[in-house]
């Protein structure tokens, strides 16, 4: 049964105190709950604790779903980036990679744009912006993989689960610290730091820490460009604790990051067949003959190539605030949790020509943050464990994240003329003449006033069977403004020498003697205006090409009237779940639950028709059951199955043809464009352990989760629709009942194991681990025609081997990533060909794929004192 918290001291807090008297009062163990999270029965010295339901429990004793990742094994695994959590963690993925940073739990994926984040991630209690807090990993406690619905004891609502990352306390009595450094292949180093000091013995207490990191990142290089791929993190943190008395509890945490990155895209393909020369051309009026190869060569998965002119490029500087507050008063606890996310970022350059179809040149995106945005959340909490001498629990809370920001994106457009004459062909000129370019920013207000008032109730029929139900009130305001601005330029007709020909030169059947005599009822253009009068267009002599004609493009009459929207959502959601402990090793649980999104605006995606700008929310229901149990205190077996129901799911539609109303072409959806689909998830979870003897140990996952679609209309590229025009600006298609719509592979497993050899006071190891992605029926997202190629399944081992000195004082180790350095294909892309019209005519022989990390070897050394 549960026990009232009436602990005596901060020290009876932060030790597990086992007794043989009936029941065991227990405490947390060091770093591995939040300063917040309150005391529960706990039995077993080796229990793993966890957080899961906002109380410090046994994780075979929690009814939920659940994965732990300790700080320790982090570190085992050289684990400094949050991408490598999937392999660990199967079903779970996460890529950080700015505009294509994903999150995927479940099979249910997020990325930037999207809307409230569908699997939140938690830094100290606070949801923060994913993609700014699954980047390095350092100096943490613990971190949980929480599957299943949340928001009625979380803040931040979620139906596929949530990640919860704690950094390490402060220890309050003893001095202490380490220091670990790892260097491996393509110069990729890091080095960590932590140094804690007690200021006052139980009372005030600082931990400092830092990630200081370089590599190639991603490792794609380019055919063009001396210019290396580059990560550099700098990474600090500082850590506050303060406990005046025995019921209080402060704690703040401020951390800066600073983040460099220059990458390319991976693209394959035989490169460019080139393109005939335009049966005009000896007239100006089009192109000679493009040659073969001309934006880059034949390149391979292998290659881990890219053919651009120059990578894009981010800075990042995210500071993040976090406080967590607790008074225990008459057996009540009463929390607050702040958070605030400071974006100090400066522009950076997403690079648009990832085909190289203008060699030579990098043509760029450019969104910038216009100021300091608001972001920070608030939380108040009230829980306790006795509800009128009756077997109840309770907690009830309010949460609130408020942000608004505004950014400005820039996105230039290359008009004909912006590199050489009419009869330029690509490579010759490189600098764009500023004539030429359709200058267009879009200035994106967007905002989010989100409130959620949450209480749950724990009944304890039994000692052996638990009742909990909880409900969530939502309002979610998401005031967003739109405003676009288009400058005037100039596109190179180039038809004047032509027509000036046709009617002057006597071998013309068009020629005329007289130039004052009619044409076909009009007079003999002479100028580039008269040129544009049978046209109906404003034409004019060119100034950079003599001869020829230009036309003038109206930034005005390309500008797409302003939206603003102030749209506010109210929902309200549950959750309930029942267990009963068959045995002490047994227990059975099912839960159920609803969720509620709201979707953003989709950005980076110029000239989108208004109505396809903002995406309804969604909303689902999930049901599932799992059981855990212990078998002879060695074995550990968890397993749960699991079923989403989904209205209106946001689902990406990266690579859709659209008609741009800004630059009057066809134009293709960044990852940002998301429409709403029903569907339906099914999977399961199998989570086992072993530990036969003190020294050996295994670990294993297994993941299955499908999304099918329940029937309806999704954008789409298919030849058999009409042409994209100004009349018909996007084409849907029909997603039938059932077909698949994962992004991710449905399958996932991990294997690990660790051995520990005894060298009188040092100790030899070795650990191994196994991550195995089944494969994916979908290249990322929809192609063409609504046919999808399905990727390969793949398997990657990571092996560890080193010596450690006595109580692990320090710690000497090899590691292999990848050992097989393994390679496949995560997704593919079939890019437009639009960047500049002139060259379109060439196909570009390239698709952008992603790939995994190939293999790393390196060393890695730890020296570690005091409290460590």
């Amino acid at each position: 049964m549960m026990f009232k918290n009436s602990l005596e001291s901060r020290r009876q807090r932060i030790l597990l105190l086992a007794t043989a008297s009936a029941g065991a009062v227990a405490a947390l163990l060091p770093g591995t709950a939040m300063a917040q999270a309150e005391p529960a029965a706990v039995t077993d010295p080796n229990a793993i604790i966890v957080t899961a339901r906002r109380g410090a429990e046994d994780v075979q004793d929690v009814p939920v779903s659940v994965q732990v990742v300790t700080g320790d094994r982090l570190e085992e695994l050289a684990i400094t980036s949050a991408d490598e959590l999937g392999k660990i963690a199967p079903g779970l993925t996460l890529v950080n990679n700015n505009a294509s940073t994903q999150i995927s739990l479940r099979g249910v994926a997020w990325r930037p744009g999207s809307g409230t984040p569908a699997t939140p991630v938690y830094l100290n209690e606070v949801p923060f912006d994913p993609g700014n807090t699954i980047v390095s990993i350092f100096d943490i406690g613990q971190i949980e993989v929480l599957r299943g619905p949340q928001g009625t004891s979380r803040g931040a609502p979620s139906i596929s689960g949530a990640i919860t990352m704690t950094t390490r306390r402060p220890d309050m009595d003893e001095f202490g610290g380490f220091v670990q450094g790892q260097y491996g292949t393509a110069d990729h180093w890091s080095v960590q730091a932590a140094v804690n000091v007690p200021i006052v013995p139980d009372i005030l207490a600082v931990r400092l820490a830092t990630n200081i990191e370089d590599s190639e990142f991603n490792r794609i290089y380019s055919v063009n460009s001396d210019i290396q791929p580059e990560l550099r993190d700098r990474s600090f943190r500082g850590t506050v604790l303060f406990e005046p008395t025995n019921t209080i509890s402060i704690q703040g945490m401020y951390q800066r990051r600073t983040t460099d990155k220059a990458f390319y895209a991976q693209v394959v393909g035989t490169g460019s067949p080139g393109a005939a020369a335009s049966p005009l051309a000896g007239f100006g009026l089009g192109l000679g003959a493009i040659p073969a190869n001309f934006n880059g060569p034949s390149l391979t998965l292998d290659d881990r190539a890219s053919v651009q002119d120059e990578p894009s490029r981010f800075k990042e500087v995210i500071d993040l605030l976090t406080i967590n507050a607790s008074w225990e008063v008459f057996g009540q606890t009463l929390s607050y949790n702040f958070g605030r996310q400071f974006n100090r970022s400066p522009a950076s350059f997403t690079s648009v020509d990832q085909l190289n179809m203008i060699p030579g040149f990098e043509a760029y995106t450019s969104p910038d943050n216009i100021g300091l945005s608001d972001w920070r959340t608030h939380e108040i909490r009230l829980s306790g464990e006795e509800v009128a001498d009756l077997p109840i629990d309770y907690d009830l809370g309010w949460f609130s994240k408020h942000s608004n920001g505004n950014i400005l994106f820039s996105a230039p457009s290359y008009l004909a003329g912006a590199f050489g004459s009419p009869s330029s062909l690509p490579g010759v000129v490189t600098t764009p003449n500023p004539a030429y370019i359709l200058n267009s920013s879009t200035r994106i207000g967007i905002g989010q006033y989100f409130d959620s008032f949450y209480g749950n109730l724990t009944f304890h029929v039994t000692d052996r069977t638990e009742l909990r139900g909880g409900i969530a009130v939502l309002r979610d305001r998401v005031p967003v403004t739109l405003n676009v601005t288009v400058a005037d330029g100039l596109s190179n007709a180039g038809f004047f020498p032509v027509l000036q020909g046709a009617f002057t030169n006597p071998q013309s059947p068009f020629a005329v003697t007289n130039p004052n005599s009619p044409f076909f009822g009009f007079p003999v253009p002479t100028t580039c205006a008269g040129v544009g009068a049978y046209f109906g267009q404003n034409f004019v002599n060119s100034a950079s090409y003599p001869g020829v004609c230009d036309a003038v493009v109206n930034g005005a009459a390309n500008t797409p009237p302003s939206q603003s929207n102030n749209d506010i959502y109210h929902d309200l959601i549950y959750n309930f779940q029942l267990s009963h402990r068959f045995t002490d090793d047994l227990m059975i649980y099912a839960t159920t639950g609803s969720s509620f999104r709201t979707g953003l605006p989709a950005i980076n995606n110029p000239g989108l028709p208004t109505n396809l700008v903002t995406p309804a929310p969604e909303t689902a229901k999930t049901y599932e059951i799992g059981f855990k149990s212990r078998l002879a205190d060695i074995f550990t077996v968890n397993a749960s199955v699991f079923q989403i129901d989904y209205g209106n799911q946001l689902t990406t539609f990266e690579g859709v043809r659209y008609w741009n109303t800004i630059a009057s072409r066809v134009a293709t959806t960044s990852l940002a464009f998301y429409r709403n689909i029903d569907s339906q998830v099914r999977g399961f979870e199998l989570e086992l352990g072993a530990q036969p003897t003190d020294n050996l140990s295994f670990g294993g996952t297994l993941a299955y989760s499908r999304i099918k679609s329940e029937g309806g209309s999704v954008p789409c590229n298919d030849s058999a629709q009409p042409a994209i025009t100004a009349a018909n600006p996007i084409n849907f298609c029909t997603s039938p009942a059932g077909q698949v719509l994962n992004q991710d592979s449905p399958w996932s497993a991990t294997a690990n194991g660790s051995y520990t050899v005894p060298f009188g006071s040092l100790e030899g190891y070795f650990r191994f681990n196994v991550s195995y992605r089944g494969s994916n029926p979908n290249f990322g997202n929809f192609a063409t025609n609504g046919v999808s190629r399905s990727a390969e399944s793949y398997t990657v081992v990571d092996l560890f081997a080193g010596i450690a000195g006595e109580d692990d004082v320090w710690n000497l180790g090899l590691y292999a990533k990848n050992v097989f350095d393994t390679q496949v294909e995560l997704t593919r892309n079939n890019v437009l060909n639009n960047v500049y019209a002139p060259y379109a005519g060439a196909p570009s022989g390239y698709n952008t794929i992603t790939t995994n990390a190939p293999r790393e070897i390196g060393v890695s050394l730890r020296f570690a004192f005091g409290s460590r």
